[in-house]
């Protein structure tokens, strides 16, 4: 199974985007591959799914988009989302969440942006566009040797940078957006005990374990957690288990209790059912398909080397 890929760029610390007297608060920011596992989650933040390298498919209410090179998809705060997982695939992408600040009736002039945003309220949960994968590149490279060379001032170039990804995504939305902003103060805690149960799934994992890591009561773990993303930490914990059991199904001959067990599940019983429920099919049915679609694939790339 291959190992996850680390790239420098990652921001999970809230970092405030000033337009002149407000700001937008940008929580998360990170570079993923197809070997970031994903789960359904809902949470009050924007997000944006920016593909960089193949196609990146992601199901937003029960819709599948699939984006190109330089195509990108604004979510909606309360809409379960996730980007589709098939280790089979690679693609590369960026994945952001901000928040647009509160602003009264009697205040939209002085913040014509937002009010420009939020005045394009519909039915509608998601708003696709494209930009210049080039532009798109080089404001990544730049935010990312800031934060790897931390030179004098850093930050704020860093801040303008992320600034600008988000204009320049903003600016290609043609589709309404409905953005309800409120104070988030657990944002960090709730991403930080994501990236714990990224680095734990493959052993026995608790609520009271997360809750030591971070400094917090395990009820104030769970409800940041389910606040957040909108889904428990146990179920969260299940599917990303679920997910990374694909690896071993697909890349190896292991027998299913043993899969299960390098996941960190006690017994091949949970696998099984969540298969079924998320895949409409038994976990055989999922290996065989999988493998077959990866001779497949591999038949075809050797022909065309052949032929090349």
């Amino acid at each position: 199974m291959p190992e996850q890929r680390k790239y420098a760029l990652y921001c999970p610390a809230n970092v405030k985007l000033p337009l002149l007297s407000y700001a937008i608060e940008m929580t998360y920011l990170e570079l993923l591959d197809e070997t970031s596992v994903d789960f359904t989650q809902v949470h009050d933040c924007c997000e944006i799914y920016f593909c960089l390298e193949n196609n990146l498919a992601v199901q937003v209410g029960g819709r599948e988009y699939v984006l190109a090179p330089g195509e990108f998809l604004l979510i909606m705060p309360g809409m379960p989302h996730n980007a589709v997982y098939d280790p089979a695939e690679e693609k590369k992408y960026l994945d952001v969440m901000f928040q647009w600040p509160h602003i009264e009736k009697d205040s939209e002039r002085h913040r014509p942006l937002v009010s420009k945003i939020l005045k394009l309220a519909s039915l509608d949960f998601a708003a696709q566009g494209s930009c210049p994968i080039e532009e798109i590149m080089d404001l990544l490279n730049k935010m990312e040797r800031e934060m790897r060379e931390r030179d004098t001032g850093w930050h704020f170039l860093f801040r303008g940078y992320c600034l600008e990804f988000l204009i320049h995504c903003l600016r290609k939305v043609i589709e309404p957006v409905t953005v309800f902003p409120r104070e988030m103060d657990s944002i960090n805690l709730a991403i930080g005990i994501t990236k714990y149960m990224h680095k734990n799934y493959n052993r026995k994992v608790t609520l009271n374990d997360v809750a030591d890591v971070v400094h917090i009561s395990p009820r104030h773990a769970q409800r940041i957690f389910k606040d957040f993303f909108g889904v428990s930490f146990s179920r969260a914990l299940s599917l990303y288990r679920m997910n990374h059991a694909k690896n071993y199904l697909i890349n190896t001959e292991l027998t299913i209790d043993e899969v299960a067990e390098r996941v960190g599940l006690s017994s091949s019983q949970p696998l099984y059912k969540l298969f079924r429920e998320q895949e409409n099919m038994s976990i055989n049915e999922y290996r065989v398909m999988r493998k077959e679609r990866l001779r497949a694939l591999h038949s075809e790339t050797k022909g065309s080397c052949i032929g090349g």
